[in-house]
């Protein structure tokens, strides 16, 4: 008998691999479609964030509401502790309202300067509501969102008020128009004594000075918080620019350009797209495109100027 070879060859030995050039191409299918993905998905974490944005300010709309509720007027927009300059917050006011009693319950408003106070809670481990976030006025877009800052001469802003450790917020509210103290220095944030808005220096105004209507009335609005977060303490600070800002610089997108670090303090801007959110006497909030007319923003920002306002 005679023995042929035969060739057994399997279906796994036929078997091969891609070729470089089929390698190549579908790297190249795969890069084309993340980069048709990219940023539709990025498109929506901007949508979900300024929606959290949004669900913030309702949140703390309400909660004014129910100071107003309470107290038959909304919250002073800062509240003078002591002749060296230090006032107590519209936040620390409403504190109550917002689920954060044991907080408000160990701040003192006639003991004297605010920043003592504190540091002196700070230091005690007691209930002090500044040394934590407090979420609710926080823009999830604002990258400065959550962080924090020691105060005071130890601090990296040394010629700062000296009050402990801070967590600055993005929501501020609205003072009025009629700021004729603009500039870009600190002295642009020197304070508002008699604003015809609605927060201001020590003010005391409610739904009955609305004559404009709490629809088409600003209540607060957003801010971007400044990079080496030296404004929008919540608590315990200055007054205009810290609590609260005015509408005569308009609305528009701002910068962390130091050279106009002041200028971008007295407007209301952010981090999204194309504007930012503004929030209503109502508790309504809307979010106001940069385009906005300047005249209208303006009558938006006064309670009782008895403008007709067009608001699309």
């Amino acid at each position: 008998m005679r023995l042929s070879s035969c060739p057994c060859e399997t279906r796994d030995s036929l078997r091969r691999g891609f070729t470089l050039i089929e390698l190549l191409v579908v790297i190249s299918i795969i890069g084309v479609l993340v980069g048709l993905l990219l940023p539709a998905v990025q498109a929506a974490r901007a949508a979900a964030r300024r929606m959290s944005c949004s669900n913030n300010s309702k949140q703390f709309a309400l909660a004014m509401h129910n100071y107003h509720a309470a107290f038959n007027t909304f919250p002073s927009g800062s509240i003078l502790s002591d002749n060296r300059g230090y006032w107590w917050g519209m936040v620390s006011q409403v504190l109550p309202f917002m689920e954060a009693g044991a907080e408000f319950e160990s701040l003192d408003f006639s003991k004297g300067q605010c920043g003592e106070q504190v540091k002196e809670l700070q230091a005690i481990g007691a209930n002090d509501p500044s040394s934590h976030p407090i979420s609710m006025l926080l823009c999830p877009s604002d990258v400065n969102a959550g962080r924090s800052i020691f105060s005071g001469p130890l601090g990296p802003l040394p010629l700062s008020g000296d009050c402990g450790v801070l967590h600055p917020i993005n929501y501020l509210g609205m003072s009025g128009s009629n700021d004729f103290n603009i500039t870009g220095s600190y002295a642009g944030c020197g304070g508002m004594p008699h604003g015809n808005g609605m927060l201001f220096d020590e003010s005391q105004t409610g739904f009955r000075d609305v004559f404009d209507g709490t629809s088409q009335t600003i209540l607060f609005g957003e801010r971007n918080i400044p990079q080496d977060l030296g404004w929008g303490w919540p608590i315990c600070g200055g007054s205009e620019c810290e609590h609260y800002l005015s509408s005569t610089m308009g609305i528009y997108q701002g910068s962390h350009d130091p050279a106009e670090y002041f200028i971008h303090l007295q407007h209301y801007w952010s981090s999204h797209e194309g504007g930012c959110h503004i929030t209503m006497v109502d508790g309504s909030v809307r979010f106001v495109p940069y385009t906005i007319d300047y005249n209208t923003y303006i009558d938006m920002s006064t309670r009782a100027g008895k403008e007709v306002i067009q608001i699309e």
